[in-house]
């Protein structure tokens, strides 16, 4: 059953997200998982070793990781695919925030036609550690510059000055919060366009989790990533805010069953998103034409709700 389904007023959204999906090779799903299931490592052994980053931190090694693969690359099937970014970031739209962080287009082309194109929208969340506080931007980083970098209270501050960062299932996201504004713009948002909006919740490479810094070196931690980034509806997330208190912070708990259990507990993987959801026409919203006001406001205009854009490319064989 379809999780985005959970809301009834945002039921709508179901039909419009369905569509057949195409048969692509396997080798091609394989490759672009693999893609992404290294943008999920590289994204959360940042945060592992850096746990008081800022989200946008995070959100610019997405783009960073994705950067890699400009190239078209050819298959054995004779499918190509293409990875764009660009990065758009810089204003604060929508009182200090956007909509979502980062845009993922995928548009399938044939002999220089576009015969399918579908768009997912992500609003990043960090989890914050139940012990320390997390280094946020500010609009006067905005305002102050370089400058920021050479703060007189920091440098106050040894950097020999031990701190440690524990995380658990019980820590929250800090910037997440039921009834806020976002929250209900967001609604508003998915109502009013039918694009669906996720939230791409960044988390350490696995629970419990601490770090001690100064770190004594720059490692992977033990184990395989059984945490790291995760993917759940909007609409599942603020549904799981009606009976909560305005202001609530949703801890990482909260979202254990969102998704089902197993590999999907606290949310998709994000590689499972991208290339078994998005791509195989289960999630997304499609739309018909790259003129679609819906999608040009949304990643044409430099004042639109949106942070950085994501296209991946697809071309059949003829």
């Amino acid at each position: 059953m379809r999780l985005v389904a959970a809301v009834a007023d945002l039921g709508s959204l179901v039909a419009l997200n369905a569509m057949d999906p195409l048969a692509i090779p396997k080798e091609v799903t394989n490759w672009l998982s693999k893609i992404f299931v290294g943008c999920n490592e590289r994204i959360s052994l940042k945060l592992s070793n850096n746990p008081n980053l800022p989200e946008e931190s995070l959100d610019l090694t997405w783009i960073e990781h994705l950067s890699q693969y400009s190239s078209p690359k050819t298959f054995s099937s004779a499918w190509t695919v293409r990875l764009d970014t660009h990065y758009l970031g810089g204003l604060r739209h929508f009182y200090g925030w956007e909509i979502a962080d980062i845009g993922l287009l995928i548009f399938f082309r044939r002999a220089g036609k576009i015969i399918r194109s579908k768009v997912a929208l992500l609003q990043s969340k960090r989890l914050y550690p139940s012990n320390n506080s997390v280094r946020e931007e500010i609009d006067v980083d905005y305002q102050i510059g370089f400058a920021r970098l050479a703060d007189p209270e920091e440098m106050r501050i040894s950097l020999t000055t031990v701190s440690e960062f524990s995380f658990a299932d019980q820590s929250r996201y800090g910037a997440l919060a039921a009834g806020s504004q976002q929250v209900r713009e967001i609604n508003d948002y998915q109502r009013k366009n039918k694009l669906s909006v996720y939230y791409q919740l960044y988390n350490p490479w696995t629970v419990p989790f601490t770090q001690r810094i100064p770190l004594t070196s720059y490692t992977a931690p033990d184990g395989a990533l059984t945490l790291g980034t995760r993917v759940i509806p909007a609409t599942v997330v603020h549904d799981s805010f009606r009976d909560k208190p305005k202001g609530y912070k949703p801890a990482l708990v909260d979202f254990e069953a969102s998704c089902g259990g197993d590999e999907h507990r606290f949310g998709w993987r994000l590689e499972f998103f991208v290339a078994d959801l998005v791509l195989q026409c289960r999630e997304g919203s499609p739309f018909q034409d790259i003129s679609d006001e819906r999608i040009q406001t949304l990643f044409y205009r430099r004042s639109g709700p949106i942070s950085a854009a994501i296209a991946i490319n697809i071309e059949l064989p003829p």
